[in-house]
């Protein structure tokens, strides 16, 4: 019979998150890795077989906890106007509290540029979760444009599904952008 385990599997998952979020997957070495989430080698290959699958459970770990928060905050009609809601997650992806350290952009769209183009499975976590900010921002586009055709609110959501993962990557350079509102207010 074997042993249970003897750590917390959403602790370890938060830190190898963290490492690949800070280090990317090819700057993430397993050494780095187990340091990361507290494991032995021998519990590492026991709950996880390898580094890939961490990365994909990592992806998924993101998409479960920081993307469920600012996906939450978007579509809470209680916390402001759908504008007011759009701007603030905007103004997230340049510097926020939940982020490892500043620079790092936004762990999906990193993995969409480091992994996704060779990776079928990293595409398709990372194609999951774009669904899902896709369409978390048509249903607030819904709320500003009430009448606004389908296809309008389906072309305006993906536009905006690019400018969020793209500012992601401008934030990881340092960029910083102060006219969200009115760029936001001008594409809606």
């Amino acid at each position: 019979m074997s042993r249970p385990r003897q750590f917390n599997e959403t602790t370890a998952l938060e830190g190898a998150m963290v490492a690949f979020w800070e280090h990317g997957y090819a700057g993430t070495n397993l050494p780095d890795l187990l340091d990361a989430m507290s494991l032995t080698r021998g519990s590492f290959y026991k709950a996880f077989h390898d580094k890939h699958t961490v990365y994909l459970r990592a992806i998924d770990h993101y998409a479960e906890t920081r993307m469920n928060a600012s996906l939450a905050a978007l579509t809470d009609t209680t916390e402001g106007t759908a504008h007011d809601r759009l701007v603030k997650m905007f103004l997230r992806t340049e510097n926020h509290q939940n982020k490892p350290s500043p620079k790092v952009g936004c762990f999906v769209c990193n993995a969409m540029v480091e992994m996704a183009p060779f990776d079928p499975d990293c595409a398709a976590s990372c194609a999951r979760v774009s669904e899902r900010l896709r369409l978390a921002l048509r249903s607030v586009l819904k709320e500003l444009r009430p009448d606004a055709p389908d296809e309008v609110l389906d072309r305006k959501s993906a536009a905006l599904e690019r400018l969020y993962f793209g500012s992601h990557a401008m934030g990881r350079m340092g960029g910083s952008f102060q006219h969200w509102s009115e760029l936001l207010s001008d594409l809606i």
